[in-house]
């Protein structure tokens, strides 16, 4: 961890590219980023995933007390995805999906709000592009080490690439996955709502394409932000067409052509 932007290599392997988002959104000069090494960057970040799983399903000794932190934090970050994704099963099953979709909506809206808002309150507005990034990276790291993200940007945007995200639903719950979408959806959309000049796109349907190589297992989803109407112009029409309907009439109200 660190106070200071640190420049990222580019170009480089495909993988990297893949986690930090760089061949969904291309960086215009060098991609800085606060958070290099999530691997490292708090409790818990460094613990093997099968060490998470072992605790979280009791597979420990009868002293709690030899308990790491690291396996403590790593284990209720799991445990908290569990829940998460329990409750929105539990609508389902009740109300069906469509409803459980729009809870999932009124749900993230005003954490959305809230959250942009307190960013505002930090640093004015508009939010600086490099504290959007910066902002990304405490807000993952305080949903603990089962949400990667890897924030950057280059002074005209700024990019988050996430390949575990505490929202993705566990391997158990596939079909969950449509209640994320919703309300990260929500998420972003309040973000525009509150901040004037504000563009916002998040791009999971692109990363769920099974034509694109290493991108069909749909366990990433890149969020773009930028005070450029023209780089959301510019976007290929593919993206484009996978925006959602709802976040495409906050994009449209702002003068985007999407």
């Amino acid at each position: 961890m660190k106070s200071y932007l640190t420049p990222i290599v580019y170009p480089t392997s495909e993988e990297e590219a893949f986690k930090w988002g760089f061949d969904v959104f291309k960086p215009h000069g060098t991609p800085m980023a606060w958070v290099i090494d999530w691997e490292s960057g708090s409790a818990g970040y460094g613990l093997p995933w099968e060490r998470v799983k072992e605790v979280a399903q009791f597979k420990v000794g009868e002293d709690l007390s030899k308990l790491t932190v690291d396996e403590i934090f790593a284990a209720h970050t799991y445990m908290f995805k569990l829940q998460w994704h329990s409750i929105f099963k539990t609508i389902e099953n009740r109300y069906g999906v469509k409803e459980a979709r729009q809870i999932a909506r009124d749900l993230g809206y005003p954490m959305g709000k809230r959250g942009w808002t307190l960013l505002m309150e930090r640093f004015g507005s508009p939010v600086p592009l490099d504290k959007a990034a910066w902002y990304q990276d405490i807000a993952h790291l305080l949903y603990g080490p089962d949400t990667h993200a890897y924030s950057w940007t280059d002074g005209e945007k700024s990019v988050c690439a996430r390949t575990r995200c505490l929202f993705h639903q566990p391997e158990e719950m596939e079909s969950n996955s449509v209640y994320p979408r919703s309300f990260c959806d929500s998420y972003i959309e309040a973000y525009m709502d509150v901040e004037p000049g504000l563009f916002c796109v998040r791009s999971p349907h692109y990363c769920l394409d099974p034509d694109v190589p290493g991108e069909g297992d749909g366990k990433r989803c890149v969020h773009i932000w930028t005070y450029e109407k023209s780089i959301i112009d510019a976007m290929p029409e593919k993206w484009k067409a996978a925006i959602p309907p709802t976040t495409k009439e906050v994009l449209r109200k702002k003068g985007a052509k999407v």
